[in-house]
């Protein structure tokens, strides 16, 4: 005969097994079903933008399991390699366990914005259109790639990239790790990445685009700025403080990014952020010409045409066989020529030819319109006076009458 507490105990230990069977079955069904989802996610591509130009195909899941992606500004290891869609295959770019700062465009727009809708070890192919890749300006045999950390400069070398011309890329995130505080990295590593930075500024200010060029200046700053106790304040007499080398190397480079950005913002038509940041290099550099010859563009793009002539004077002057600077000044004097000619002439309509008639010549029959109104204008003033005069004449007498 069986104790019932032990067929009770005993139920209960089967029931819990199955019950635990019956999840297992539960969750290796959901964990089938996610895989097919996945996969047949994998076979399709996601439109990232709703506008059809920039795709995304996953070949490689990455860990989802924490459901995080890299932010702006964090330091991301990728790897990846850009083709022109259906072309011959030949490659155009190709980098493998390169860093780059997320957000800062040092690749191609295209792989920037896919970056932050991957997650760590994700591998998939996209599809650019010519806006994410090269843009109108395209790309030609021999012009620079402006790959970042490139001490060689690299060149392409294959077909002709035009404006219409799609991409297509393989990219690979491997990791990222968040952007380092900026006073804890050495100036070594500062001037580093501020050189870096102002370098893909400078592709994209050549290749056109002025706000990518702003957006990475604006970044060197970040990093460039002087910690504390370091780089001071101008002496009055414009001369910088004594630092040590070092320091001073940092200075330099972050006049010359301000120069490059004044630069940009001028193309942008910023104007009075690229005077402040012309201003900024002059106030430390007075003597720096291409600054100054910056200074005389934006002043002279503001309308202000005689404090233009000054600035480029004073470029000429700082580098007087400078022919970017000779020819700025030529047209700053030749503005100044075409405006004094300009004030001559509105002078003479307001007021009349004032010159004398040469000898010999017919004097003019009619007066001209300009001489009517004088002469019209010094009549209407004399009746005006002459009127007063008489009317306090005879007021005069009459209040004598009324005192009497």
């Amino acid at each position: 005969m069986v104790d019932k507490s032990e067929s009770s105990s005993f139920e209960d230990l089967a029931s819990a097994a199955a019950h635990e069977i019956e999840e297992a079955k539960l969750a290796e069904a959901a964990a089938a079903e996610k895989e097919r989802a996945t996969e047949s996610q994998n076979d399709e591509w996601q439109d990232l933008l709703g506008s059809g130009a920039l795709l995304k195909k996953i070949i490689k899941s990455g860990d989802e399991s924490e459901g995080l992606r890299p932010h702006r500004s964090d330091v991301c290891r990728i790897s990846y390699e850009v083709k022109i869609k259906d072309g011959n295959g030949e490659i155009i770019e190709k980098r493998d366990q390169v860093k780059i700062y997320l957000g800062d465009n040092e690749v191609l727009q295209g792989l920037d914005l896919a970056l932050t809708l991957m997650y760590k070890g994700e591998a998939s192919y996209l599809h650019m259109a010519p806006r994410f890749g090269y843009g109108e300006t395209g790309l030609k045999p021999g012009e620079s790639l402006g790959i970042v950390g490139d001490a060689e400069g690299l060149k392409y070398d294959g077909p002709v990239i035009e404006s219409d011309t799609w991409l297509e890329a393989k990219l690979e995130l491997l990791d990222w790790t968040e952007e380092p505080e900026h006073d804890t990295l050495s100036i070594a590593e500062r001037m580093e990445i501020g050189i870096r930075r102002r370098t893909r500024g400078n592709w994209w200010y050549g290749r056109g685009e002025a706000q990518l060029a702003i957006q990475l200046y604006r970044r060197a700053l970040d990093v460039l700025d002087e910690s504390e106790g370091g780089i001071t304040d101008p002496t009055p007499s414009g001369e910088m403080a004594s630092t040590s080398d070092a320091l001073q190397e940092l200075l330099e480079e972050r006049l010359r990014v301000h120069n490059n950005m004044a630069a940009a913002q001028l193309k942008a038509g910023a104007y009075d952020a690229a005077l402040q940041a012309v201003t900024r290099v002059l106030t430390c550099q007075p003597k720096n010409a291409k600054a100054l010859y910056r200074k005389s563009r934006i002043l002279s793009a503001m309308g202000k045409n005689s404090e233009a002539l000054e600035a480029a004077r004073a470029a000429a002057a700082a580098a007087p066989e400078d022919v970017g600077a000779r020819k700025e000044l030529q047209r700053c004097e030749l503005k100044a020529t075409r405006d004094r000619s300009v004030e001559r002439r509105l002078a003479k309509r307001m007021l009349g030819n004032v010159n004398p008639p040469k000898p010999g010549s017919t004097p003019d029959k009619k007066p001209s319109r300009a001489k009517m109104f004088v002469w019209g204008s010094l009549l209407l003033s004399l009746l005006t006076y002459t009127r007063e005069v008489l009317e306090k004449v005879i007021e005069i007498p009459r209040m004598m009458l009324r005192e009497d």
